[in-house]
């Protein structure tokens, strides 16, 4: 799809092609506030209409114009929670059939009383299939293993108690499934979750804590090819800790970069295990899945596979199996392609921290060189300046190195963020019997 802004300020969406000779739309420009193709100048309104036809001197309402082979392919779009919402159809009827169906959203996400409705939500493309993504998050049991020293501990691991409610799944509403704590710290602090899965794309995740505090998980799932997904995450609160509206005073970029660690956790284990799923011919049945803490997994593949299809319907007869050529690690954990090449925020962030050192580099030259002539000009024992000049230049070069690793390790490269608890093997652990949980 081509997606862009018209002259009302409206979005519009089209299939990227022109109706024309099939060129890509992607390439054209905004013209008199319409969609140009570049190829030949043909313009299109957001509905799919050609305005003009320069080869032939027509304008819209003249016939060439209003022939239907002359129309763009569009699609109705619905702006709502900072995102944008696209009708998977076209034609004469969609746009009746899109005002009467809203996005299937959390509306808690949107509602001023809640702490944190007003942040965008942080979005990021991960190279796994849409429905490994949807069961990692309806499995909060791997947490602690996991993102062990992000989000939980191995030690405080606990056999998570989990029920489907009204034992339905529905093809429209979905499921909702309870439980509660996943560790001996939560269990302790009486939390008690709700997780609901709303079809197609939405997951509404409530956590109640015993002091009254309520925190609300929404994150939205779009697949976008074969073994990419797109996801959206907002998280809003009421009663939050103290300090926690001070998170909306980080720089949206800063908060973008390090709210991924532990993401980076779950792209290193999904992009496998996705692979080993489309090759087993039990696909999701050669799971074995014994356990509460499971239960919504299986009403996820009882949803997918008993009453939606099985699979997502991929365009020219594709299935999910038709995967892209496995990732590196450093591939698969770079911040830039998943997520800073298409963020205005933190682009703009990588701009200024790359002037910001070659400032520091040029400002360390030049106190370099300032000392090597303060200690020519005396000739004898190094001068107080030189050595404040030499200081300063070495500061200025350990924050330049500072800026480098905070590049490189979240916004634009693929740093060791994957485990934070990870360390060098001791002697002792080389000793210790094998773990076969120890990654």
């Amino acid at each position: 799809m081509v997606i862009w802004k018209d002259g009302e300020r409206k979005w519009g969406a089209c299939e990227d092609r022109c109706p024309h000779r099939l060129a890509p739309l992607s390439e054209g420009r905004i013209q008199n506030g319409n969609l140009a193709c570049n190829y030949h100048g043909w313009e299109f309104d957001r509905k799919g209409a050609c305005l003009a036809n320069p080869q032939s001197g027509m304008l819209a309402g003249d016939p060439i114009c209003k022939a239907d082979k002359a129309k763009a392919r569009a699609f109705p779009v619905q702006v709502a929670q900072g995102m944008l919402w696209i009708w998977p159809e076209s034609g004469s009827h969609a746009w009746l059939e899109s005002a009467m169906q809203a996005p299937v959203l959390v509306p808690e996400a949107a509602d001023p009383k809640w702490t944190g409705s007003d942040a965008v939500p942080v979005f990021s493309t991960w190279r796994a299939n849409w429905d490994l993504w949807m069961e990692n998050t309806m499995d909060p049991s791997h947490v602690n293993w996991l993102h062990d020293g992000t989000a939980g501990k191995w030690e405080d691991a606990y056999p998570m108690k989990m029920r489907l409610l009204d034992n339905a799944v529905d093809a429209h509403k979905g499921f909702t499934v309870q439980h509660d704590g996943y560790s001996k710290t939560q269990s302790k602090a009486g939390l008690k979750v709700t997780r609901q899965y709303l079809p197609p794309c939405t997951n509404r995740y409530v956590y109640e804590y015993s002091d009254g505090r309520v925190d609300i998980f929404a994150i939205y799932f779009t697949p976008i090819s074969p073994g990419v997904t797109r996801s959206f995450f907002k998280f809003v609160s009421q009663n939050p800790p103290k300090g926690f509206a001070l998170i909306s005073k980080v720089p949206q970029w800063l908060f973008h970069n390090l709210s991924g660690s532990m993401s980076d956790q779950d792209a290193v284990m999904l992009h496998t295990q996705d692979y080993a799923l489309r090759e087993d011919p039990k696909h999701w049945r050669g799971y074995y899945l014994p356990s509460q803490a499971d239960r919504a997994v299986a009403a996820f593949r009882v949803w997918l596979h008993e009453k939606a299809g099985g699979d997502v319907g991929w365009a020219k007869g594709a299935t999910s199996a038709d995967l892209p050529p496995k990732l590196s690690r450093d591939q698969l954990l770079s911040r830039w392609d998943r997520h800073t090449k298409d963020c205005a925020s933190c682009k703009q962030a990588m701009a200024t921290i790359d002037q910001i050192q070659t400032g520091l580099t040029v400002s360390s030259a030049a106190l370099l060189m300032l000392a090597l002539f303060t200690t020519a000009q005396h000739r004898s024992a190094i001068a107080d300046s030189t050595l404040i000049e030499l200081g300063l230049g070495a500061s200025l070069l350990i924050v330049r190195e500072a800026l480098r690793k905070l590049n490189q390790n979240y916004i634009a490269g693929s740093g060791n963020v994957y485990n934070l608890r990870k360390k060098p093997a001791t002697k002792t652990d080389i000793d210790a019997p094998a773990n076969p949980g120890v990654m």
